[in-house]
């Protein structure tokens, strides 16, 4: 009888520690950064300064902008890029946050952003959450 509860007990740890590795199986692998940064590449749409001012860009949107930086205001909390673009419509004029607290770029160097567009500042600027901001050669 000994043998039989033994064998059962066996049978049941055995199970349990196959329930627990197909449930390690089934969860869902995070995506790593650099997937991350593709995927806000491809989704990412180009945004133009007349339709944000028309309203028709939502909060959220993932955007990008290519153009040059105007002006660099650095803190604590990172960085604050004004980026120019020049665009069919003529000029915009951007604000990119962006949360890194060693600038990269400077003044004139051209780059593009890709990010989530933030809505308005109280100057009327479109502000840009940079997630990727690369130079441009």
């Amino acid at each position: 009888m000994k043998k039989y509860v033994a064998i059962l007990g066996l049978a049941a740890l055995i199970g349990c520690s196959q329930d627990t590795s197909a449930s390690d199986n089934n969860k869902e692998e995070k995506p790593s950064p650099q997937d991350l940064e593709d995927q806000l590449r491809e989704e990412a749409i180009p945004l133009e300064f007349a339709f944000v001012n028309a309203g028709e860009v939502e909060g959220g949107e993932k955007v990008s902008i290519q153009g040059t930086i105007s002006a660099e205001e650095t803190s604590d909390q990172g960085t604050v890029y004004t980026v120019t673009t020049k665009e069919e419509s003529g000029y915009g004029t951007y604000t990119v946050e962006k949360e890194d607290e060693d600038a990269e770029y400077t003044v004139q160097d051209i780059v593009e952003v890709y990010g989530k567009y933030r809505g308005m500042d109280d100057a009327g600027t479109p502000v840009i959450e940079g997630r990727i901001i690369e130079g441009i050669k």
